[in-house]
């Protein structure tokens, strides 16, 4: 097979498939933490391999990766770069736009970068690990290129394959690369059924029971079959009484004033490192379906069946022990809690399949993203009971707040008493704000409304 047909191939798929794949095949491949700098398209292509380390003398050397850039003669090549130094760049503008000139398809570094506004008006993906200011120059130095090397602990040699999108960036070995796009195309076509099986009205918990990969070795003529039947859509429980007007004491405050108000009150509630996948518009709040997640046992346990008893507007809240190895939420979860009318997930761990997510506008909050499934590695080991989340503990059914600034929760047997401070914080700074559009200083309107003393407890 020609090495256009397979980047076409490879190219249809996303990170997310491949890693399953990758995991079906007992081979190493996905990594965390080596994402988009920017914006940047998703990336396909053959792996041109450096190494850079520490410079040690004072003698001139050529920039590093300038000879291997220069090298290249073929339209297929992604650098990846190994060995990058904490805080220090390996990359930026001015090499952006001479790969891009030379037809390279994009850099991913284990390391860092500079410049990324310069690589992105220039159109050049750059995944790595962050974006710094501080110059590699007089620092790095090319070690080697054409060698294996490292990247996230998978050994990365010389054309093997490379996919890298918005979920992370995997590396397949080229000697197996038909059998992983073989094996990632029935798993996207088995997905893309049971989407359809969700999208249809059938539970969640039925699509997924039968998610095991054993079973993309079956004939898929059932599966198909199965897909285009017709399902009746289940009843969704409603929110209750007491839910709905606990809701409706935070219309129009958002997770910061909150925030205020649980510290005026002593009441710890911040999740920390809980962060939103965007920049949501809107406020989420509801009350929390707590789930807790535990490594799976032999065999393992279900992993999303649950879904099926959320009640509409609730947000499910999930404790997968900070886990950053394997995710608990992908685009059939996101489909489904859609569908049920769901108000968003909270998850202290990892999601995957975010695209999804993001063009839908599903309130997703987590502690990041990656591509590698849970399955067979965690299993929900109780619902409905107190867990915790971003350091911050969380009974069933305590109010849940979130935004693009976080996520905070609310004690239900203190809604009331938090929704009334938050609100009178909210008063006092628009009436700040409003003081000072008036011509007053800023000190004025602060001693005039008591601004230091609004989030103080006491």
């Amino acid at each position: 097979m020609s090495t256009c047909s397979i980047l076409d191939r490879l190219a249809a798929l996303d990170t997310s498939t491949v890693s399953d794949a990758l995991d079906f095949l007992h081979l190493k491949g996905a990594t965390y933490g080596l994402r988009p700098l920017w914006d940047c398209p998703k990336i396909v292509g053959r792996a041109s391999t450096v190494k850079v380390g520490h410079k040690t003398d004072s003698v001139a050397t050529p920039h590093p990766f300038t000879p291997v850039i220069d090298a290249i003669t073929t339209d297929d090549r992604v650098l990846v770069i190994s060995s990058g130094l904490e805080g220090v760049s390996c990359w930026g503008d001015i090499i952006s736009n001479a790969s891009k000139a030379k037809g390279i398809r994009g850099t991913v570094i284990d390391g860092w970068c500079r410049d990324i506004n310069g690589s992105q008006e220039a159109g050049y993906p750059v995944y790595g690990r962050d974006v710094t200011m501080i110059s590699g120059r007089s620092r790095l130095v090319q070690l080697a290129s054409g060698t294996p090397v490292q990247m996230r602990g998978v050994t990365v040699r010389e054309d093997d394959y490379v996919i890298a999108d918005i979920c992370g960036t995997v590396f397949i070995p080229a000697d197996r690369i038909e059998e992983v796009l073989d094996l990632g195309e029935r798993i996207d076509r088995r997905e893309t059924l049971m989407v359809q099986d969700v999208r249809a009205g059938k539970p969640v918990s039925e699509v997924m029971h039968d998610a095991k990969f054993e079973a993309i070795h079956k004939e898929t003529l059932s599966l198909a079959a199965a897909a285009t039947a017709a399902h009746s859509k289940q009843k969704v429980k409603s929110a209750s009484a007491q839910d709905q007007e606990l809701v409706r004491l935070f219309a129009g405050l958002d997770s910061p004033a909150v925030s205020d108000a649980l510290d005026k009150l002593g009441i710890p509630g911040q999740a920390f490192g809980i962060m939103p996948l965007t920049d949501y518009n809107k406020i989420t709040v509801g009350p929390a379906f707590t789930v807790r997640y535990v490594p799976a046992t032999d065999p393992p346990g279900s992993v999303g069946d649950f879904i099926d008893d959320v009640a509409a507007g609730d947000v499910v809240v999930i404790d997968n022990g900070g886990r950053t190895d394997c995710t608990v939420w992908g685009d059939i979860m996101t489909q489904y809690a859609g569908l049920r009318g769901i108000a968003g997930t909270v998850i202290d761990g990892v999601c995957r399949d975010v695209n999804l997510a993001i063009n839908e506008q599903y309130p997703l909050f987590s502690a990041g993203r990656w591509m590698r499934t849970g399955k067979d590695r965690v299993q929900v080991g109780g619902v409905n009971e107190a867990i915790g989340v971003g350091k911050v503990h969380v009974r069933p059914r305590d109010i849940v707040v979130a935004d693009a600034n976080g996520v905070v929760i609310v004690p239900r047997n203190r809604v009331r008493e938090v929704a009334q401070v938050a609100r009178n914080i909210e008063e006092s700074e628009a009436a700040i704000r409003e003081m000072t559009s008036n011509g007053s200083t800023i000190a004025e309107a602060r001693k005039t409304l008591g601004y230091h003393t609004l989030q103080r407890r006491g």
